[in-house]
């Protein structure tokens, strides 16, 4: 409609130019005409100059924390823009959240356009287009540049503090040291940049000076102790009432005590009965000193399964290094926790439930046996 009206003008501007019997007629619609035609060469001019690039194609952040977005915007033509419009797409990740700035740019300039997102669940979202509105000197033309670039948000679980513990684990290296949590000097790990607050004796000099800057050893912990997380995300074993909020919390769990490890230098691996959409398979990793985020990135899209059968378990734990922790985390599945328990102990490891609302004649079966348990928050049943 616009392109037929413009049309329209233009011919009444030509018609008048050609045939109107007064010459100051003719003067301004030529004049008109050229105005015309120097906006529509500008708004070419400017959109074929103008460049959008992400920061990031990836990013991760937590449910309910707050995560920047950053756009890059280039200007490396020889005219200014004025009174542009820069949108990008955030979908249902963030429905409060609207990316819509005035944007003024000099020749050959850029700009860093940012804006926040507080994503209220986990999952895999994917942010874009973005779209720039272009507008003429006099407001009557506009052209729309479209970046196809996408950025992939990935939303862990929320995470919160658990009171883990790495004690009673298998020791490791040959220097005694005081707290078993202290890194072990003879066993070489990697190297980092140095970071405020490392202790000199840690800088390789011999890398330092290849790279121009500090570089920090890093050393293996003097104790490992691999943690090995069981979730249950069979849907039957759940109430049926609030069944999804009985999922997300036990996904917290999960993901908190991953982290927890993880932050303690401890091997970590999470087997689910949960499926991930991608392949349509179990969450299977085994403990591994830097699962930590692959462990994260599969809890974040992980969905439950209509599908009963704890196998998956049984045979994790047949191959599960000696001296492990092992945690639980779902609902009470009664003669499963019991031989969950006897193949953690004849491994010389322990087993912690983390249940959601479990009955007391549940809760004295376990203490009887001495399973540590742990109720997460949630409304009792039966």
């Amino acid at each position: 409609m616009r392109g037929r009206k413009r049309l329209v003008q233009i011919l009444l501007l030509l018609a008048v130019f050609l045939f109107a019997p007064v010459a100051v007629l003719r003067f301004f619609a030529l004049a008109w005409l050229l105005l015309l035609l120097l906006n529509w060469l500008y708004l070419r001019s400017a959109s074929r100059h103008i460049v959008i690039r992400r920061k990031d194609s990836v990013l991760r952040t937590y449910k309910n924390k707050t995560t920047k977005v950053e756009l890059e915007v280039m200007n490396t033509g020889w005219l200014p823009v004025y009174n542009a419009l820069l949108s990008d797409t955030t979908g249902s990740l963030d429905p409060t959240s609207l990316c819509r700035q005035r944007l003024d740019m000099r020749s050959r300039s850029r700009k860093t356009i940012s804006y926040t997102l507080r994503p209220n669940e986990r999952g895999e979202w994917t942010l874009g287009p973005v779209k720039l509105l272009l507008r003429d000197m006099l407001g009557l033309e506009e052209y729309t540049y479209e970046q196809s670039d996408t950025t992939t948000v990935i939303v862990y679980p929320e995470i919160f503090t658990l009171p883990y513990r790495a004690y009673e684990g298998y020791p490791l290296g040959t220097i005694k040291t005081g707290n078993i949590l202290h890194e072990d000097p003879s066993r070489y790990r990697a190297l980092r940049e140095y970071q405020q607050g490392d202790e000199w004796r840690r800088i390789n000099w011999k890398a330092s000076a290849h790279a121009g800057e500090l570089i920090t050893n890093i050393y293996e912990s003097s104790i490992d102790v691999p943690l090995l997380v069981l979730l249950n995300l069979t849907a039957p074993a759940y109430p049926l009432k609030s069944q999804y909020v009985y999922a997300e919390r036990c996904i917290e769990y999960a993901a908190s005590l991953v982290s927890s490890a993880s932050l303690l230098d401890q091997s970590v691996g999470c087997i689910s009965t949960g499926i991930l959409p991608q392949d349509g398979k179990n969450l299977a990793i085994e403990p591994g000193r830097e699962h930590r985020m692959a462990i994260l990135d599969s809890l974040a899209k992980i969905a439950l399964s209509e599908q009963g059968g704890y196998g998956i378990f049984t045979d994790a734990l047949r191959r599960l290094p000696y001296r492990s922790r092992v945690c639980y985390v779902g609902p009470y599945v009664g003669e499963t926790l019991l031989e969950l328990f006897l193949l953690s102990r004849l491994k010389g490891g322990e087993l912690q439930v983390f249940c959601i609302g479990p009955r007391m004649e549940d809760l004295e079966t376990l203490h009887a046996k001495g399973i540590a348990v742990t109720e997460l928050e949630g409304e009792r049943h039966g």
